[in-house]
């Protein structure tokens, strides 16, 4: 079959040859120049695999295009044998087209195999991986091509025996080293114990960085000191390594405070919760392990706590760190919550004082306790008086002037609030504004949650008086009172359905997405522009 090609005036003849060309031909012909194309921006304007896949699409054209315009180089090769001289003619342009469309198919399983790691796990295979499958795969298309074009003149088998013994005695007197480091570095790969771009930390407080590459012989890691650290692999297994990015990145950070003995424990745990809870980089469920306040030990001057939270990842712990043990200072210190020095001290305590104090802190008490019996969560039939009067011990009230915020939309806390006195505005994003009057409750969906603030509450014209409960005093009561639990949760998802607030899992990337992605990250570097 023919093309037929208007060759205008003058009857061109490259025109009038491609017209008496046939299809085949001139399929070679555009598949040519489109891997001509393509490989001249992969060779010499990209790096690593897409580079080496450049090559290949060169070597191939350039001696597919000879071979089509009948050029051909070939090679003899003699072999002395045990059984007599053997020659082989070995055509070169054709040999190595073949071996550069092995690389070019190699090149492109490479990327769709990267790709697919990259989907499923979030990270690219690293050299050594890629080295190991390209090497694989690279000698067995070499057998395919020795196979198809000279099993007849010289049988493969008979080629490794005669090269396997000289190349073991190589291998083992002058390369023992080397290939310590090697299978060292199939030890790492096999185990999976170091990916590129791990965080990772050579024996106990030693350097850490990022894993920048490995090799078949070393491991390059980049320090914080932003220096290249080359450790040979033998060596890396031969010491502790930590591994700070696997399974997971998430880091559980552990810091202690000691605080003066006359401040309740609870109190100083809901300080420093709170401070914990409204930091971004502190993680929160689903994400990690929420935070967490122990009372560690009873020391000469102060109680010592325990403070535990988890961050997204070591690169990111060092500033969150900085940031929620400066807040817990300030947050202290605020609340009158003396982290004393390491000193003994002498008070002088005035009985009548203490005594008046006490009597209007119980005083105090039995007020909150009767407002609390009032408001139907935590009435008779909900819970006993005995703990209403702990869950009025553990909370603060809050007093609050016309238009000041309790809470703020998006805001991350676990307290819940009941209005004591006046009243308050809830202010849903695009809804009426819902008036709250004395009694009624409201941040049960941040407690039993720990979400975010879902709408702005403000104090109403005449002020508001706050009952601020927080979790850690609420979940107990909560674990004894499971209708309680069950009430709040009813309301909790009341809210939520009336503020529109979408789960989180509807929006998360699919796996189907992702490889969707990967696919036209593909189709989008084999463009030829």
């Amino acid at each position: 079959m023919g093309v037929a090609v208007w060759t205008g005036p003058g009857h061109n003849p490259g025109v009038m040859l491609l017209s008496q060309a046939s299809m085949p031909a001139v399929l070679f012909w555009l598949a040519s120049a489109y891997a001509l194309v393509v490989g001249l921006r992969f060779a010499f304007v990209r790096r690593g695999d897409l580079r080496i896949l450049g090559v290949g699409l060169l070597v191939t054209v350039a001696c597919g295009v000879l071979l089509r315009l009948g050029v051909e180089a070939s090679v003899p090769i003699t072999m002395h044998l045990p059984e007599g001289i053997r020659q082989i003619e070995i055509p070169l342009l054709r040999t190595l087209a073949e071996i550069g469309l092995v690389v070019v198919a190699i090149s492109l399983l490479l990327m769709g195999l990267s790709g697919a790691v990259v989907a499923l796990t979030g990270s690219d295979m690293i050299r050594l991986q890629k080295a190991l499958v390209r090497t694989g795969l690279f000698l067995v298309g070499l057998t395919v091509i020795w196979q198809a074009h000279f099993a007849e003149q010289f049988s493969i088998r008979n080629l490794l025996i005669g090269a396997g013994g000289a190349l073991v005695f190589i291998v083992g007197l002058g390369l023992q080293r080397t290939m310590g480091n090697l299978f060292s570095g199939f030890d790492l790969q096999a185990d999976q114990v170091i990916r590129k771009g791990d965080w990772v930390q050579l024996g106990v407080g030693g350097p850490e960085g990022t894993v920048f590459d490995t090799s078949l012989r070393t491991t390059r890691i980049l320090t914080n000191e932003g220096q290249m650290l080359i450790v040979a692999n033998a060596d890396l297994l031969g010491r502790s390594l930590f591994n700070l990015d696997q399974p997971d990145r998430r880091l559980r950070v552990r810091r202690t405070v000691g605080v003066a003995y006359g401040i309740p424990p609870i109190r100083v745990k809901d300080a420093i919760l709170g401070v914990l809870l409204q930091d971004p980089g502190v993680l929160r469920p689903p994400q990690g392990m929420g935070p967490e306040v122990f009372v560690q030990s009873y020391a000469e001057s102060s109680v010592h706590y325990d403070i535990r939270f988890w961050v997204a990842d070591r690169r990111a712990m060092d500033p969150v760190v900085d940031r929620v043990m400066t807040r817990i200072w300030y947050v202290l210190r605020e609340g009158g919550m003396e982290i004393p020095f390491a000193v003994r001290s002498i008070r002088m305590v005035d009985m009548d004082r203490e005594r008046q104090d006490a009597a209007q802190a119980r005083q105090e008490a039995e007020t909150i306790e009767r407002q609390l019996a009032a408001c139907p969560l935590f009435s008779d039939q909900a819970m006993s008086a005995s703990q209403r009067r702990e869950l009025a011990r553990d909370s603060v009230v809050v007093d609050l002037q016309p238009g000041e915020f309790a809470v703020r939309r998006g805001e991350l806390s676990d307290h819940m609030f009941l209005v004591l006195q006046g009243g308050v505005e809830v202010r849903p994003e695009g809804r009426d504004p819902v008036p709250l009057g004395m009694g009624a409750a409201f941040g049960e969906v941040a407690l039993l949650r720990g979400e975010p603030r879902i709408a702005d509450v403000v104090a109403a014209a005449s002020g508001a008086r706050l009952l601020r409960m927080s979790r850690l005093s609420v979940l107990p009561v909560l674990q004894r009172h499971p209708s309680l639990a069950g009430e709040l949760s009813r309301l909790s998802q009341a809210r939520r359905e009336a503020s529109g607030v979408m789960d989180d899992e509807a929006i998360r990337t699919t796996l189907m997405q992702r490889c969707g992605a990967m696919v036209r990250t593909i189709l989008r570097e084999l463009r030829p522009w």
